[in-house]
């Protein structure tokens, strides 16, 4: 077996033990109206994108990284960096989170963990007093009003990021416009009755977002239908992405040139 088969299998197994134990905590407090969505399946996602260096760190249980993550539901993902050996702090709303964060809270006390929950809206001038070598920001960036202040936040406080977003590759009449970089901007609720949706980016569009932001695209993912549009929920199409921030990102509140 080659070593990128035989990392990926083993960080899959060890995604799905500690999602095991996760369900188990989760199924002692039936008072907490837990998210309802499966999170650990992004590692499998994550692993066709990630550098190797970075699999086999979380691999084997020393990563040692400090991580932030974003618009974190009930910290799944993040819980499963710090078991990997990484320091963990949590960045979101309780307004906006499916459960005020309780759900966080809770898992914090269940796990023992050190983690630390700041209390934040991304979707205004947002800061952060430490900086971090990682930071997961799955499926929430099509939920922003201001999209690129948060990236562009975010890169100044972090070194790496992996991110997911709902993405479209034609408009709702039909219109192929997979070449162009373009967002489609969501009337109120005209995607699955949801407010809260703003933003869906072309691919081209959304690696152009994150160029100007200060982000470098090194891998990206498509999964779902491979004809897509910004409303239809059989036409829901996702892009993740690891990114590197640029190296002259200080200058990002300098000037345009990005």
């Amino acid at each position: 077996m080659n070593k990128h088969l035989d990392t990926k299998n083993q960080l899959v197994a060890l995604a799905a033990e500690f999602d095991r134990r996760l369900k188990h905590f989760k199924s002692s407090d039936e008072e907490i109206s837990w998210y309802p969505y499966q999170s650990m399946t992004n590692v499998e996602h994550l692993y066709s994108i990630l550098p190797q260096t970075i699999v086999d760190r979380l691999c084997a249980g020393d990563a040692g990284w400090r991580v932030l993550d974003v618009g974190a539901a009930d910290g799944d993902l993040g819980f499963f960096f710090e078991s990997r050996g990484c320091d963990l702090d949590f960045l979101d709303n309780p307004p906006t989170n499916f459960n005020d964060c309780d759900g966080i809270r809770a898992m914090q006390g269940m796990l023992e963990s050190s983690s630390k929950l700041i209390v934040q809206d991304i979707d205004r001038a947002f800061t952060l007093d430490e900086s971090y070598q990682f930071a997961i920001a799955l499926g929430l960036l099509y939920h922003l009003r201001n999209p690129m202040a948060f990236l562009m936040t975010l890169a100044e406080r972090a070194e790496r990021m992996v991110l997911s977003t709902r993405v479209a590759n034609h408009l709702p009449d039909g219109t192929d416009v997979s070449r162009a970089s373009l967002s489609y901007f969501l009337r109120c609720r005209e995607a699955n009755n949801d407010p809260t949706n703003y933003w869906v980016f072309t691919p081209l569009g959304l690696e152009t977002l994150l160029r100007r932001c200060g982000w470098r695209v090194v891998a990206s993912k498509l999964l779902g239908p491979t004809v897509s549009n910004p409303v239809d929920e059989d036409a829901d199409q996702r892009m993740f992405v690891y990114c590197e921030r640029v190296e002259n990102w200080r200058d990002l509140c300098k000037h345009h040139d990005f």
